[in-house]
């Protein structure tokens, strides 16, 4: 039988000494090709990143250009750069830049339910360089020595190739994770865009290690079979750290499609992050332990991973925490619709950009988590705690009616009414000047699920509907880089909670159009909202604005009432500042604004993804018909 068995093993052994060496190391891997791949890929990306920091800075010094010829202009003055010198550009943002991914859709999520999003498509744009990157990874992979009589020689190679591809994509994998990505002021291209193909970037990664791990298993069951295989996956170090950091990039597959990301968010964000330092920690001991190739590389990911975290605790002790002022104080209101208006009292100076958004630390409500938010206003010189003003109030009657249903709290009673405004009627906030005052930050959240929710909630059960609290906010962040003040026309579509991203942009565009440094003239507030409950949200800082000198030659707001509870509701106060019941209806706002417009014209959009795409389609209507109009999308598809 001894000599039976081991004639059995013969052949078998043989295999074990043609394979074995293909399992481990680099022979069969082609180094000088993997060297070559990775220089074509690094010099790829490069050359894309230098054609758009050369575009942009195009558009930065035309727009700088045209901004410096128009600030002193009158507005038939204007005429120039509102007429369109080039249809190819034309045809270039109507139909790449600008296009959505078929006729329409872009940021309307598709929905199974209420509960359960699916998510939304890219863009034109986004779709083709995503398409293209991933066949260039399919490509390299595919790049492999056919005319090898040796299979386990094959194998190894793709085993190495991929491999090395998937180290190489976590660099811009990790760069593009990080709050501080430095490429965002660089190439001015927004934080959404970036969030895209940081997500695609990870399933590339995450499909590249499981062919590497995939090639090996091949190779191992073919040297020393599938039960040794296993073997040494549970006691060989080398593997176990590479087989454990596979597995734990499947699972964050497992947990990132959209439905259960946006379903369980917070969830999510806990175990992503778990996951990504397992999954950092076992590619480390696999590369450290053999000395590979990759090894530095990925000694330059942990590098970026660890200076981004320093850097936003580093920011976040500054601006929270301070030796004379003590820390940062927050203060939460309810307000009508279902909303909180929270503000943080930062004990520094800060300065905040308009179209800026910071991340809001409420440790009672959601422990260490932390959530994006725009600024809808900062202000300095607010050293203490402010008493609630008279006109944030509620009647005793609204309070008890609050208590029983939220949504029955009565706009009356939150003197919230366009005329009121209009009027100039409750609070006013100045504008400090003085840079060494404390900064005060306004956030409006609208009530959801999870944190804000609780929040509202919080506020809801507190005396005078005001909850004080403790908090940090981190930032402020720039998710789009831009700036209107070249544009002698400038129109801001708002939906719902969107308002507060475009607040910022009208009172500095007209504090600098009072100060004669911009070329804008004309600025078109446009602002969808449900109910007139929704218009307590700002009102505050619409007073601001409504205040601000030369507003009425300025300013146009048009406030949309899509559900109003009368007739009686809808009062237009002045011509500039109108209401209209019904939805808004983008073509007919952009019809009339375009019929006479000053100089060329910048259109932004911030709401639900249905309003965007809606915005989005009329521009686009309109580019290549002789004006100059330029579209901004802010989104944050998280």
């Amino acid at each position: 039988m001894d000599i039976y068995a081991r004639e059995l093993a013969a052949p078998h052994s043989q295999n074990t000494t043609y394979v074995s060496p293909y399992t481990r190391g680099l022979l069969g891997v082609r180094v000088n090709l993997d060297r070559l791949v990775t220089l074509l890929l690094c010099v790829s990306i490069g050359a894309v990143c230098l054609f758009i920091l050369i575009t942009r800075f195009t558009q930065m010094s035309h727009s700088y250009l045209r901004q410096v010829t128009s600030a002193t202009a009158s507005p038939n003055q204007q005429r120039f750069w509102g007429a369109e010198q080039s249809t190819l550009w034309a045809d270039i943002k109507n139909h790449v830049l600008y296009a959505p991914l078929g006729r329409k859709r872009h940021n309307r999520e598709f929905k199974l339910s209420e509960a359960v999003n699916v998510g939304t498509l890219p863009s034109r744009f986004h779709s083709v360089l995503l398409i293209f990157y991933l066949l260039s990874q399919v490509a390299y992979c595919s790049v492999l020595d056919y005319r090898a009589n040796n299979k386990a020689a094959l194998v190894a190679e793709l085993r190495g190739r991929s491999g090395n591809l998937a180290v190489l994509n976590m660099i811009p994998l990790f760069v593009l994770a990080g709050r501080n990505n430095p490429l965002i002021p660089l190439l001015r291209v927004s934080f959404d865009t970036y969030n895209l193909i940081h997500r695609w970037l990870g399933r590339i990664v995450i499909i590249e290690s499981v062919v590497h791990t995939v090639a090996w298993m091949i190779n191992a069951v073919g040297a020393d079979g599938l039960e040794k295989m296993w073997y040494d996956v549970c006691h060989e170090p080398f593997y176990i750290w590479g087989f454990v950091a596979t597995v734990t990039m499947i699972f964050v597959l497992i947990q990132s499609p959209s439905p259960i990301r946006h379903a369980f968010y917070e969830t999510f964000l806990h175990l992503h992050q778990l996951f990504a330092l397992v999954v950092v920690v076992g590619i480390y001991f696999h590369l450290h332990m053999d000395n590979l190739p990759q090894l530095p590389w990925f000694q330059f990911i942990i590098g970026i991973w660890a200076f981004e975290r320093i850097m936003r605790f580093a920011r976040l002790v500054y601006l929270n925490v301070s030796r004379r002022n003590g820390l940062t104080r927050v203060v939460v209101k309810a307000l009508p619709g279902e909303a909180s208006r929270v503000t943080f009292y930062l004990p520094r100076h800060a300065k905040i950009a308009p179209g800026s958004h910071v991340y809001a630390y409420l440790p009672r409500i959601s422990l260490w988590m932390s959530h994006p938010f725009s600024v809808a206003w900062a202000e300095s010189g607010s050293g203490s705690l402010p008493k609630s003003p008279k006109t944030d109030k509620f009647s005793d009657s609204s309070k008890a009616a609050l208590s029983r249903k939220p949504s029955t709290m009565s706009s009356s009673t939150a003197a919230s009414s366009p005329r009121d405004l209009e009027k100039g009627h409750g609070r006013n906030i100045a504008l400090a000047a003085d840079d060494s005052q404390p900064t005060c930050v306004s956030l409006i959240m609208a009530a959801r699920t999870g944190m804000t929710r609780k929040l509202y909630n919080a506020a809801l059960a507190s005396p005078n509907l005001t909850l004080e609290t403790t908090g940090f906010i981190e930032g402020p962040y720039s998710s789009h880089p831009s700036s209107f003040g070249s544009y002698g026309t400038v129109v801001l579509f708002s939906g719902g909670a969107g308002i507060t991203h475009h607040l910022m942009h009208v009172r500095d565009l007209l504090a600098a159009a009072d100060a004669g440094t911009i070329a804008t003239r004309r600025v078109y507030l446009i602002w969808s909202v449900r109910t007139t409950e929704h218009l307590a949200w700002v009102r505050g800082f619409m007073d601001s604005i409504l205040h601000m000198p030369n507003r009425r030659d300025v300013l146009v707001t048009k406030l949309f009432v899509s559900k109003p509870r009368s007739q009686r509701e809808i009062q237009s106060p002045s011509t500039t500042l109108q209401m209209f019941p019904g939805r808004c209806r983008p073509d007919v706002v952009l019809e009339e604004v375009l019929s006479d417009p000053v100089g060329a014209t910048g259109v932004s959009v911030c709401g639900p993804g249905a309003f965007a795409d809606e915005v989005r389609s009329s521009v686009r209507k309109r580019i290549g018909n002789g004006q100059v109009i330029d579209f901004v999308e802010e989104a944050f598809t998280w």
